[in-house]
């Protein structure tokens, strides 16, 4: 993951600055529903869709994998669309990743090339990425966790994410570092 210069360190301040517009300290929780509402974009499930449209059915059971969740542009609105099949941290995940998008004012962009294939930029998707893991765990929250000495399956809880996601944010943030420096 390539980012430009600075780029860190300005998304751990927009996340805190989302806490701050909501009247949340930058360590607290933040449910991404609830920063959508906030941001004025709606989040929608695959599951709520045409009930009979067969290309959603198979979103949501044999090829789960293919799409976690997608920006729908019309005009300067957007609509999120999760894929709910997937468990609830990597929900959050997808919708933190669309949000940061929005955030950073990425353009929209064709889902698909010429040929059919899917269009990616990995510059944008890895600033979404960097992003949506602050949005849900600011390093003030991972120095949290690692200082008040809370257990893995407790912080996934309290902050809403995976394990994979926790692991990575407790590791870029300095905070697993932390915690094995203070525990010594």
């Amino acid at each position: 993951m390539s980012l430009r210069h600075g780029f860190k360190a300005e998304a751990n301040r927009l996340a805190v600055q989302m806490r701050r517009e909501l009247g949340l300290h930058p360590a607290a929780p933040l449910a991404p529903a609830r920063l959508a509402e906030h941001l004025a974009i709606p989040v929608k499930t695959f599951s709520s869709a045409i009930a009979d449209d067969a290309r959603i059915e198979r979103l949501l059971t044999t090829e789960q994998e293919a799409v976690s969740a997608l920006t729908v542009h019309a005009g300067t609105r957007r609509q999120i669309w999760v894929n709910d099949s997937h468990e609830p941290g990597r929900q959050n995940s997808s919708v933190d990743h669309e949000i940061a998008h929005a955030l950073l004012m990425h353009p929209p962009g064709p889902a698909l090339d010429v040929r059919g294939c899917r269009h990616w930029d990995g510059e944008i998707e890895d600033e979404a990425d960097w992003l949506a893991g602050n949005l849900l765990i600011t390093n003030e929250a991972a120095w949290s966790i690692a200082r008040r000495g809370l257990s893995p399956e407790a912080a996934i809880l309290r902050y809403g994410v995976s394990r994979k996601m926790l692991t990575w944010r407790m590791n870029k943030s300095g905070a697993s570092g932390r915690r094995v420096r203070t525990a010594s």
